[in-house]
């Protein structure tokens, strides 16, 4: 497993933007950015009920850098989210797929990445066991399991607290231990079981496929403990393919500025890798 990015080389210029339509009858659009690039596109779906443009505009500032480096990105909202209408048998990943084809038979565009925050990260790796033009993954704050890794870290957060915090727990956990009547994020979430998953992960590293994993520390309920990582995945986990960071002082949405740039540079330097056809 890869934990360090390379420099990046010297910016050039990709172009301008321009506006792409793809799916059933033109009726989704998307912003692609750095026409004139070349290498793997960079494809950023909307995530949630976030549009286009990523969670306060995060997306369009990564598009600008990656532009700035002569690598495309594809900025795009999802049937039912921004701009795109409810489409009838036309979800994430099948919206996806059509952009990939129109982006090939316009541009040609022939390899691509996919990934983002959350449901983004999602159809990435929908996706990316559908089509082997997929060459690399972006998963922030994606599929990952509970284990004991995750357990032991959050005990240690719990015995690290004041007594007056274990009293709280101990209030929660009879609702905890029922089940509970909240939304947690297994009741949106389209993960395969853990079985399937750490097949998937080694069919993709198999495949030469770049995978790039950013955990933050608001996604406390499914991720605590680096280490939790590899007994999530396996072996394959630890391929110098699969880059993995954690980051415990950054939110979701990557709002604080500083937060912010370590992850557009972070996806920024592994792109460009990748761009340049870097071994890992």
């Amino acid at each position: 497993m890869n934990l360090a990015c390379r420099p990046a080389p010297s910016a050039v210029d990709a172009g301008p933007d321009a506006f792409v339509r793809f799916g059933p009858g033109d009726r989704l659009t998307g912003v692609l950015g750095g026409v004139h690039g070349t290498g793997p596109v960079l494809l950023l779906p909307s995530a949630g009920l976030q549009p286009r443009a990523g969670p306060f505009r995060l997306h369009v500032e990564l598009a600008g850098r990656l532009s700035a480096r002569g690598i495309r990105s594809f900025r795009y909202d999802i049937p039912g989210v921004g701009e795109a209408p409810r489409l009838s048998g036309c979800d994430a990943a099948r919206a996806t797929l059509a952009a990939m084809d129109r982006l090939e038979e316009e541009h040609g565009c022939r390899s691509f990445v996919i990934g983002g925050i959350c449901s983004a990260a999602d159809t990435a790796w929908e996706v990316a066991g559908l089509d082997r033009r997929v060459v690399g993954i972006l998963q922030a704050d994606g599929i990952c399991f509970a284990g004991p890794w995750y357990h032991y870290a959050r005990v240690l957060g719990l015995l690290r607290r004041l007594p007056r915090e274990w009293r709280r727990f101990a209030r929660m956990l009879p609702a905890r231990v029922r089940g509970g009547t909240g939304l947690d994020s297994a009741a949106f979430r389209t993960w395969p079981d853990l079985a399937q998953a750490r097949r998937d992960f080694a069919r993709l590293v198999q495949r030469d496929a770049r995978l790039l994993f950013i955990f933050s520390g608001a996604y406390e309920e499914r991720f605590l403990h680096p280490r939790q990582f590899g007994w999530t995945f396996g072996p394959a986990a630890r391929d110098p393919r699969v880059t993995m960071y954690y980051w415990p002082d950054c939110d979701h949405t990557y709002f604080g500025g500083v937060h912010r740039e370590r992850l557009i540079g972070t996806v920024e330097q592994w792109m460009t890798g990748l761009a340049a056809g870097e071994q890992p």
